[in-house]
C-alpha cells in the first residue's frame, strides 16, 4: 500500500535526522514481536472499545523506555486509524534500511560444496556488480542438480540445471 510506504519512508527520514536508524530498527523489532506474540499488546491496537487517546496513553506507558520518535509514530498511527498496518510498515521500514545502507546479503545455492577458489571468484563478481561488499551465505541443495542460484535481497537469479529443465519442459509443453 502507498500509505505504508509513506509512513515507513517518513520514519526512516526522521530516524536518519536523529542518527538513530539502528536503534529505531531494533526497537521496531521488539514492537513487532510484542504485536505478534502478546495478545494483550495487540488487543490495545485493534480494539474499538478503547478510545484513541486512551490507547496512546497505554502505549506511552508500556513503551516508556523506547525512543520518543517511536512512541510518537505509533500515536500518529493510532490517530490515523492505521494500526492494522503496523507490521507491514515495520517490514517496509526494515527493507528500506537494508536497501539504503547498501549492505546486501547474498545467498549462494549450489548442488555441492564450492571450492575456496570458486567461492572467491563468485564473491568478487558479486562485489563488482553490487559496488559493495555483501555478506555471503552459502547453501547446498542437491535438488538444483547443478549450476548456481543467487538470492540478493528479495531478488532470485536462478541459473540452476533444475530451473533450466523446468523451463524447457514448459516450452515443450506449450508447443
Amino acid at each position: 500500500m502507498q500509505s505504508n510506504y509513506k509512513y515507513a519512508k517518513t520514519l526512516l527520514d526522521l530516524s536518519k535526522k536523529s542518527d538513530s536508524v539502528l536503534l529505531i530498527q531494533n526497537q521496531l523489532k521488539s514492537i513487532s514481536y510484542l504485536y505478534s506474540k502478546i495478545p494483550a499488546f495487540k488487543l490495545v491496537f485493534i480494539t474499538k472499545r478503547i478510545e484513541a487517546v486512551d490507547k496512546i496513553e497505554i502505549i506511552k506507558n508500556v513503551l516508556r523506555d523506547f525512543e520518543p520518535l517511536i512512541v510518537e509514530f505509533i500515536a500518529i498511527l493510532i490517530n490515523q486509524n492505521q494500526t492494522n498496518n503496523l507490521l507491514n510498515i515495520i517490514t517496509r521500514f526494515n527493507n528500506m534500511v537494508s536497501t539504503d545502507s547498501n549492505i546486501s546479503e547474498v545467498e549462494i545455492t549450489t548442488s555441492g560444496e564450492l571450492t575456496e577458489k570458486d567461492l572467491e571468484y563468485v564473491s568478487q563478481a558479486i562485489c563488482n556488480k553490487l559496488n559493495s561488499t555483501p555478506k555471503i551465505n552459502t547453501k547446498i541443495d542437491s535438488n538444483i542438480i547443478g549450476g548456481i542460484k543467487l538470492r540478493v535481497g528479495n531478488k532470485i537469479f536462478d541459473n540452476s540445471v533444475n530451473y533450466q529443465i523446468k523451463q524447457l519442459k514448459k516450452t515443450l509443453h506449450n508447443m
